[in-house]
C-alpha cells in the first residue's frame, strides 16, 4: 500500500497544506514525510508543463497517484451531463488532456464532480447520459493504457453514484465493465453513505482503484471517529496495493497535518 497528499499547480484548494505557488514545498514536505507520490490537482493545461511536474517529482523519487480534476467544474463549469453539447465537448476534451498528461506521469485520472450533479428525479435519465458522455473517455484511456476513477460522492453533494455499491453497479450495468475504469473510495463520503466500510471493500474487490484518506468529519485522521486501522487493514488484506491519498482539511490545525502525517503514515505501514 502506498501513501500520497494533495498539491495544487494553479489554483489554492482546502486540500492542500500548501498554496499553488509552494508546490514544489509541497513536494519536498511529502517525501521527508515519506509519501510515496503526490494527487496533482490540474484544472488545465495553459502553460503547464507536465514533462517538468514530472522531473520534479522523479528528483524526489515520487510517484503521481491521480489527477485530481474537479476545479474546472467550479471555475469553468465543465459537465459531462446536464450541460450544453458544447460544454459536453469541452469536458470530454479536458479530461483527454488529463488522460494525456497521466500517461507521461504514470497516474490515473478522477471523474468526480466533473462529471455532473443530477437529480434524484432525473438519476435514471442522468446516468445513460453520463454513460453515453463517458465512451469516448474510455475508449481514449484504454488506448493510453490509463485508469479513470469514478468517485463515490455523498448525496449532499451529488444525486448519482453516492454509495460504492451504486458505483460499481453503474460500472458494470451502465459501463460493460471496462478494465481501465475503477473506483475511487472516499472514507469521507463512505461514512456517510456506506453501510459498513468491510461491506463496501468486499463489493468492490478488484474495482477498487484508489482511497482517499479523511476523517468522518473531514478532519485528519485521528480528530472524528472513524477506526482507520481497521478499515486499511481490512482493505490491505483485500490484495489492494495501490494509493491511499489524503484529501482531508487542514483540520484540526495546519500544523497537526504538517506535524502528524509522517508519523501516521508510519503507523498504516506496520498493520
Amino acid at each position: 500500500m502506498k501513501f500520497s497528499a494533495t498539491v495544487t499547480l494553479q489554483y489554492d484548494t482546502i486540500f492542500s497544506s500548501f498554496s499553488h505557488e509552494d508546490w514544489l514545498k509541497g513536494l519536498d514536505w511529502m517525501k521527508e514525510n515519506g509519501l510515496d507520490g503526490a494527487e496533482l490537482c490540474i484544472s488545465n493545461y495553459n502553460g503547464l508543463d507536465i514533462a517538468k511536474v514530472k522531473a520534479e517529482l522523479d528528483k524526489r523519487g515520487l510517484g503521481c497517484s491521480t489527477l485530481s480534476t474537479g476545479q474546472a467544474r467550479a471555475l469553468e463549469g465543465l459537465s459531462l451531463i446536464g450541460v450544453p453539447a458544447d460544454v459536453r465537448e469541452r469536458t470530454q476534451k479536458r479530461f483527454k488532456e488529463h488522460i494525456d498528461a497521466a500517461q507521461i506521469l504514470g497516474s490515473k485520472v478522477t471523474i468526480g464532480l466533473m462529471r455532473g450533479l443530477g437529480t434524484q428525479e432525473t438519476a435514471e435519465a442522468d446516468l445513460k447520459e453520463l454513460s453515453e458522455a463517458m465512451k469516448p473517455l474510455i475508449e481514449y484511456a484504454d488506448q493510453k493504457g490509463v485508469t479513470l476513477l469514478l468517485e463515490a460522492i455523498n448525496r449532499y453533494e451529488t444525486a448519482l453514484l453516492n454509495s460504492a455499491e451504486a458505483t460499481l453497479a453503474f460500472i458494470k450495468d451502465g459501463l460493460g465493465n471496462p478494465g481501465c475504469v475503477r473506483i475511487l473510495w472516499d472514507l469521507f463520503h463512505a461514512n456517510i453513505e456506506d453501510i459498513r466500510f468491510s461491506r463496501s471493500i468486499r463489493c468492490m474487490g478488484e474495482k477498487l482503484g484508489h482511497v482517499h484518506i479523511a476523517d468522518s468529519n473531514r478532519m485528519f485522521p485521528g480528530y472524528g471517529h472513524t477506526d482507520f486501522a481497521a478499515v486499511l487493514k481490512d482493505v490491505k488484506e483485500s490484495g489492494f496495493s495501490d494509493y491511499c491519498s489524503f484529501e482531508c482539511l487542514n483540520l484540526p490545525s495546519l500544523e497537526t497535518v504538517l506535524g502528524e502525517t509522517g508519523a501516521w503514515v508510519s503507523r498504516m505501514r506496520a498493520l
